[in-house]
């Protein structure tokens, strides 16, 4: 037995060693022998090794190997082999190279069953003193130096031990284990690029040095034959320190690059040849376990079969896991290939990471489950979901498109034989159907998480020593959520056929987790972060110019892309200094609860019903619809409402609905159902959204409310590039279409064109600003609730610091852009062809109500008043619900009338703070109840304990069935809050027990103007550098409070108050224009813009007081920029009342009624203001974007219509009403839908 251990020992070791049995010199009774000058064996190692096919090993050589052998303890002790340095020589190929060969270990058994002999063999244990691997590739020379690597076998602890507690063998399965660790003290990387004559590439040698690091391989072996079925490595890493100048970060770019190609290429090819042994083997059902265990003669097996299921490795994975890893990000000042003179030099960035894992699983089952993956989590859970959705659509529509190619061969066959009713199969050769593929659709995916992170703002040498801040970090600790919690969590998957059928795959999918991260926009960082990104992006096409390389990515191809999002916070600060006053907010923060953005429809709130729904509030607006053309918008504006919103709504932007139309001929090839990234339509939803003013010193460091919670509701498409792709189908298609259509359909395509042709705007119009009706990007933004917001002085101060800070900031980035872009087109003037036209952007916003509080300061009281005239709260009254002022016509009357109903009306009333500490009062039906967490609901209750209860319900649907709870710090919870758990509290609210506690309780007294808005209508066109902002509100409420505390008023003001809708004529319009469209005007507007304003019909009542502080309130100390403007006012009829002190009580002054019938305000580049009547109000229409004013405020009377336009007018009539009830049938039949398709899944669940 002895013997025949030695022979394959020998055997094994001699392939690997390249020498033939006569060349060594070994003892074989010590057991011990040693060789000199030995070259390995190239192809034997690569199999060995299992390289992928992208490198290949040219040379290896050993100076000496040492081999020691006991006898007497193989079963339980390892063969030691030792080498002392070993060199060895690879290179790239770019073209995958033959695949590798079968494992020397089953080679060297003969395909045997896995006994004792293989038992030894892989019970080697291999030590190596140095390794020197020197890599060449096309653009660079890399080498890699490792120093004591050692090679083991290690049991399931990963500890050194016997050999028989190395493996675990299942003998019912008919399965080994087998347990590996590689470990090294040290390892040295470098890569330098290629020097020639021809190639002048300037580069920074790259070196890396790693502390001690392991590998971890589990193996799993058939024993019959020896092969392996699936492999686990698990490379660890410790902590990691890596400072990278620019150029060496751009190297390892160019060098990635280069290889890309190759390893993209070697990466098909290993999954076109992966055989049925590497498919992912799910785990043994209970059924099964139950039969082993019941059919094995011993407990022992049964043990050996639970632990082999403990450790089972169901399919093949690579794992990488680094403890820590720093880098600093810094620049080459001294590097000789400066493409641009940066703004700030010497700057560096340190990014640190924690917990980072990334694991590649490349042959996994689509739609297999993923509970035995390493790490998983509830954000995997949530992937995998999503991903089955997709998978489950896209086998329905292959389903369809089967249908659709067997209908299209079957007429076919119909009309070769006419005569006959029937198909005759005997002389007629009927092509085969499309059938399904044998094997199985598969998956290949990535997956990274990261625990935590922080990426430091720049830092430079002329800064001050201190501690970096953060620009982009995690917060879990301060929102307490789970540390298990990624900060970010991606997933990305990509599917296959292992034989490379002609057969349709599902796109890839990216799923990404966002988890309380923030964002501080930090200009100086954000500068330097630009210009090093542009010159990285252009070293890089210089490489592949250099090289030859091709951009092997496809940016066309859709992706189904999903991120989700919790928590997430921007911060935007301005630069000010200590001599600020205290109460300045130093910055302002954007924070939401949970958000979903994604260009599939399967998760909640951006289905297409969603989008139907939408677009039914934007239609319900005239402002958005696309024959409006006057004031503010022009008839040369883009239309906001494009068609591909409603197409797409419809679901008739699908590939099966083109090849419905006859555009696409349908074929079972591998692309027939994906669809170019230009048809993408971007949902983007946001449960809560909140802006917050942050960073006073008198505040304690707590936020200060500016916009109080909303949700918010976001679409973007391409239409320019979606039309050009159907363009390019409807060409390809040829005239084929038209002769399908019938007579019916062509006579209704000639009404359509008639009623175009009528509706179009005059030619006599000059230029508009964009002559194609599709711009690049469009984006739909609604905000279905009432929003609230509120405004002090000095918070108005710091919004023009902000707006300036970020006008500055925009135009930096502008700057350098345009610079990096004219040093490009003068090396290559191709990349800038001439007629290339600008980037356009067209938004939509809708807002249905909303009200604006402007905290302005207290209005002068006599002595001894206890109250001013007209306000409706005083300081001393009870904590109820805050009720609107009166009119001023009649504030006198209802003032003193409403002092004895207001205490009775306290008394009926159920405040924040009695909800919040569960006070069990007496109450009516509760009105205008709200606080900043939408508690604006109608309850009938009888006590506040109640009105909790039985509104939690309802909170959560109001937040999107938001399940995501905060527990704050020093937060007490009485029993009465028990029903408020699921309720998200804002960070302002609840802190140390007290509400807005950085105001003091009877100091802050502020004079609060409340204006009230509804249907806020917002059109935005941007093209190049021109921007215009139409803006139109249907009504405007002013609503004056006199003197509140600050305090009481922000917690007791009525949030869910809505404005009456009804018909009404727009109050205000306005138009802001900047850039080459507002040149027209002045030429100081192009730089600062101009701003046209008309106010009509409209009506409202002041006090008098309110207007100083007004005036007061916009009042800004820091040097404003010069608005050129153009102010109309017509119609307008504004009631004052004398509101001051005054020293006879008695006295009640009569109010003022100022009506102006027609007023035009102009404010020139001087900054001089010029007032004018009625001559000049014939030309206030007028548009920015056109050189002449041509447009007037009344139309020119028109000669009454034909009888041909009458019919067109009557059909147009008839198509809306047919257009509206198509409309609404459809949006109750998508609800219907999904209302069963709810149910259907939660009979699903039950059942199962």
């Amino acid at each position: 037995a002895i013997q025949i251990q030695l022979q394959l020992s020998r055997k094994h070791l001699f392939q690997t060693l390249n020498l033939s049995p006569d060349k060594i010199n070994l003892s074989t009774l010590k057991g011990e022998g040693q060789l000199t000058n030995l070259e390995l064996d190239e192809e034997v190692l690569q199999s060995l090794l299992d390289l992928p096919t992208w490198l290949a090993i040219n040379r290896v050589e050993c100076n000496k190997a040492a081999i020691r052998i006991p006898w007497t303890k193989l079963k339980t002790h390892p063969i030691s082999l030792t080498l002392d340095k070993v060199v060895m020589e690879m290179s790239t190929c770019d073209e995958p190279r033959p695949p590798n060969g079968p494992s020397p270990i089953a080679t060297a058994s003969g395909q045997s069953e896995y006994g004792f002999a293989e038992k030894v063999v892989e019970g080697i244990s291999l030590s190596i003193n140095s390794i020197i691997i020197r890599i060449s590739a096309k653009a660079f020379n890399a080498s890699f130096e490792l120093s004591q690597l050692q090679v083991y076998s290690v049991n399931t602890s990963w500890s050194i031990s016997d050999l028989r507690f190395t493996r675990i063998q299942d003998p019912q399965r008919g399965e080994i284990l087998t347990f590996k660790e590689i470990s090294w003290q040290m390892i040295r990387i470098e890569a330098d690029a290629i020097q020639s004559a021809e190639h002048e590439m300037l580069s920074a040698p790259i070196r890396l040095i790693t502390n001690q690091s392991k590998i971890r391989v589990t193996l799993k072996r058939r024993i019959k034959d020896c092969n392996v079925v699936a492999s686990k490595l698990i490379l660890i890493l410790d902590d990691l320190l890596w400072v990278l100048t620019d150029s060496q970060l751009k190297a390892m770019v160019q060098y990635a690059k280069s290889l890309s190609e190759a390893m993209e290429k070697s990466a098909q090819q290993r999954k076109s040849m992966a055989t049925e042994d590497q498919v992912s083997s799910p785990p043994p059902s209970a059924q099964q376990v139950r039969t082993q265990q019941a059919s094995s003669a011993a407990d022992q097996s049964a043990t050996m079969a639970k632990l082999f299921s403990a450790y089972d490795v169901c399919e093949t994975s690579h794992h990488l896991q680094i403890t820590h890893l720093d880098l600093h990000i810094c620049d080459d000042i001294h590097a000789k290939d400066k493409v641009v003179n940066k703004r700030i030099t010497g700057g560096a960035m340190q990014l640190s990471f924690s917990s980072i894992t990334l694991d590649y699983y490349p042959f996994h089952r689509a739609g297999d489950s993923c509970a035995h993956w390493m790490h998983y989590s509830d954000a995997t859970k949530t992937r995998e979901s999503w991903a089955r959705s997709l998978l489950d659509e896209f086998r329905t529509n292959v389903e369809m498109l089967k249908s659709t190619v067997r209908d299209q061969q079957g007429p076919s066959h119909t009309h070769s034989s006419p005569k006959h009713g029937k198909r005759t199969h005997a002389h007629t050769q009927v092509p085969p159907a499309p059938q399904t593929p044998k094997t199985q659709l598969m998956s290949s995916s990535i997956v990274l998480r990261m625990a935590d992170f922080s990426i430091y703002q720049v830092s430079t040498a002329d800064q001050r020593r201190s501690s970096p801040k953060t620009m982009i970090s995690c917060n879990k600790k301060s929102l307490y959520l789970p540390s298990e919690m990624p900060a970010i969590h991606v997933e990305f998957t990509e599917y296959y056929f292992p034989d490379g059928k002609d057969y349709p795959i599902p796109c890839p999918n990216l799923y990404a987790q966002l988890n309380a991260l923030q964002l501080v926009l930090d200009p100086r960082s954000l500068v330097w972060l630009n210009l090093f990104a542009l010159d990285l992006m252009q070293s890089l096409e210089q490489f592949m110019e250099i090289y030859k390389l091709t951009d092997s990515q496809k940016p066309d191809e859709h992706v189904d892309i999903r991120v989700d999002g919790l928590m997430l916070k921007l911060v935007i600060p301005t630069d000010q200094d200590s001599s600020s006053p205290a109460d300045l907010p130093r910055s302002i923060s954007i924070q939401t609860s949970e958000m979903a953005a994604t260009n599939t429809r399967h998760p909640a709130n951006c289905t297409r019903s969603h989008l139907e729904a939408l677009l039914q509030a934007f239609e319900e607006e005239p402002f958005f619809s696309s024959s409006f053309s006057s004031f503010p918008r022009s008839s040369s504006s883009l239309p906001i409402l494009h068609p591909v919103f409603q197409r797409h709504a419809h679901e008739q932007d699908t590939k099966l609905h083109d090849i419905y139309r006859g555009l696409v001929v349908p074929t079972m090839g591998t692309d027939a159902l994906k669809m170019p990234a230009a048809t993408d339509f971007w949902a983007l939803h946001f449960a809560q959204f909140w802006v917050d003013y942050e960073g006073t010193r008198g505040g304690k460091g707590r936020p200060q409310p500016f916009v109080d919670s909303f949700p918010l509701t976001v679409w973007a498409c391409q239409p320019a590039k979606l039309v050009q792709h159907q363009e390019k189908l409807r060409s390809a298609a040829g005239p084929g279409l038209s002769r399908s259509s019938s007579a019916e359909a062509v006579a209704r395509l000639q009404r359509k064109r008639l009623l175009k042709e009528y509706y179009s705007t005059d030619a006599t119009t000059s230029s508009s600003h964009n002559s194609n009706s599709d711009a690049d990007v469009h984006v739909l933004v609604h905000v279905q609730k009432h929003l609230s917001a509120q405004v002090s002085h000095r918070q108005y101060v710091f919004l023009m610091q902000l707006q300036r800070t970020i006008k500055s900031l925009q135009q930096t980035l502008q700057q350098d852009l345009e610079k990096m872009s004219s040093k490009r087109d003068r090396k290559d003037p191709s990349h800038h062809p001439a007629d290339r036209q600008p980037f356009t952007v067209c938004l939509g916003l809708l807002l249905k109500s909303a009200e604006v509080s402007l905290l302005l300061k207290p209005i002068p009281q006599p002595e001894g008043s206890g109250s001013p005239p007209g306000s409706e709260l005083s300081p001393s009254e009870s904590r109820g619900t805050l009720e609107p002022a009166s009119d001023a016509r009649d504030g006198g009357e209802k003032g003193n009338e409403g002092s004895g109903s207001e205490g009775g009306g306290a008394k009926q009333s159920c405040t924040v703070d009695q909800l919040l500490c569960g006070d069990g009062l007496e109450v009516g039906p509760m009105q205008k109840q709200s606080d900043r967490s939408d508690y604006g609901h109608y309850c009938h209750t009888s006590s506040c304990a109640r009105v909790c209860v039985c509104c939690s319900g309802r909170l959560m649907r109001d937040r999107s069935q938001s399940s995501f709870s905060v527990s704050y710090k020093n937060m007490k919870k009485s029993p009465s809050l028990q029903s408020l758990d699921n309720i998200s509290i804002d960070s302002s609210l609840m802190e140390d027990g007290d509400t807005y506690s950085l105001l003091d309780r009877g100091k802050n007294i502020v004079s609060v103007l409340v204006l009230k808005v509804q249907s806020v209508c917002v059109g935005m066109e941007a093209m190049g550098e021109s921007t215009a902002v139409a803006l139109e509100v249907g009504q405007v409420t002013p609503s004056q409070l006199g003197n509140v505390s600050l305090r009481q008023y922000l917690s007791n003001r009525s949030l869910g108050k809505k404005c009456k809708s009804g018909l009404h004529s727009p109050a205000v319009r306005a138009r802001l224009e900047s850039g080459p469209w507002a040149a027209a005007h002045s030429p100081l507007a192009e730089r600062n813009g101009f701003l046209q304003l008309q106010l009509h019909d409209y009506t409202a009542s002041f006090m008098m007081s309110s207007l100083r502080n007004l005036a007061l309130f916009l009042e800004d100390d820091s040097a404003s920029q010069v608005l050129p403007m153009e102010i109309s006012i017509r119609d307008t009829h504004i009631d004052l009342k004398d509101d001051d002190p005054r020293d006879n009580p008695d006295s009640e002054p009569s109010p003022i009624t100022l009506h102006i019938d027609s007023l035009i305000i102009h404010r020139r580049d001087d900054g001089s203001f010029s007032i004018g009547g009625a001559k000049r109000a014939r030309t206030v229409g007028g548009i920015c974007g056109v050189s002449k004013a041509t447009q007037t405020q009344a139309p020119p009377t028109s000669p009454p219509p034909s009888d041909k336009e009458m019919m067109l007018i009557e059909e147009n009539e008839c198509l809306k009403v047919e257009l509206s009830r198509a409309k609404m049938a459809l949006a109750e039949a998508q609800m219907e839908k999904d209302s069963l398709l709810h149910r259907l899944k939660n009979l699903k669940v039950s059942t199962s």
